[in-house]
């Protein structure tokens, strides 16, 4: 977004004694950046494209719906022959702050809160109920019946709770995943930390996998994912890094360094001592005997 945005104050019955506007608006480009001081709420019926809050961008597809509080900046931009269709909701903040649970309604518009995010994503149940209840709203508001403005702020009010409970509960499934993400974390340093101590001793994938209560595969690619490495190709490096110094560093034969290290055969110690560095364990040693 360049500029200064546009600031829009009017819409369609802003004025009048219930100021409400129920649309739906086609936009095959973009929508410019602007910003007003009512509240306004879409919900993606066709189409794909993105909007901008805040300089933070989104994906809109069908069953995104998105709460703008007043002077928040947004942009809407439709993708390329994917043209967005969507409802949309303009009103007077008054027209929330009229109900008997003011002190809950005003929780939805964020206050203090935010980290919750400005829109949420519905899934195709839920879908269904927003598009029944924004029916019943255009229904209403194109009639003249009694009780209208009231039943026209009771959809109004039941949207924003459906809006509220789903993105509290999606911003909570988040948290715990991300909470879970640290602990995993601290679980993986915590076991490289147990193999640097007992890499000598015989233990494997399997025996560390059940005394951390993980599964083996699911250890692995904790490994993969944390260390850029399985377990396996972890602990052997670490072997055969102390092979070579010792290799170089003292005078005991190759069949007790191989048990030194952790390998019980030393037919297993050759091979996977030649797949790292490239030559045997002996000729390893006499290379760099020679060097120094």
């Amino acid at each position: 977004m360049t500029g200064i945005p546009l600031y829009l104050t009017h819409y369609a019955n802003s004025n009048s004694s219930f100021p409400f506007c129920l649309e739906i608006h086609r936009i095959d480009v973009k929508f410019p950046a602007h910003r007003h001081d009512y509240m306004e709420f879409s919900y993606v019926i066709e189409g794909s494209g993105s909007e901008i809050i805040n300089g933070l961008e989104h994906v809109m597809r069908p069953g995104t719906l998105t709460f703008i509080s007043p002077y928040q900046v947004h942009e809407i931009r439709a993708d390329k022959n994917a043209s967005l269709h969507l409802y949309n909701c303009i009103f007077n903040m008054d027209l929330l702050f009229k109900t008997s649970e003011m002190g809950e309604i005003t929780s939805i518009i964020n206050i203090g809160e935010e980290s919750l995010p400005p829109y949420h994503q519905f899934d195709d149940c839920e879908r269904e109920q927003i598009m029944l209840l924004l029916e019943q709203m255009e229904k209403e508001y194109v009639q003249t019946e009694h009780w209208r403005d009231a039943m026209l702020r009771a959809k109004l009010t039941e949207i924003l709770v459906w809006f509220d409970r789903a993105r509290r509960k999606q911003n909570q499934v988040l948290t715990e995943k991300k909470k879970n993400e640290v602990l995993l974390r601290e679980n993986i340093w915590e076991i490289i930390h147990y193999v640097h101590q007992h890499y000598r001793n015989d233990i494997s994938l399997t025996q560390v996998a059940q005394q951390y209560h993980f599964s083996p595969s699911y250890l692995s690619e904790l490994f993969k994912k944390h260390v850029g490495q399985n377990f396996v190709r972890f602990l052997h490096e670490l072997r055969i890094r102390h092979a070579c110094g010792l290799l170089t560093g003292s005078d005991a034969s190759i069949t007790e360094i191989a048990s030194e290290v952790g390998y019980r055969s030393f037919q297993t110690f050759s091979r996977v001592f030649r797949e790292l560095k490239d030559i045997p364990p002996s000729e390893y040693r006499k290379k760099k005997l020679l060097f120094y």
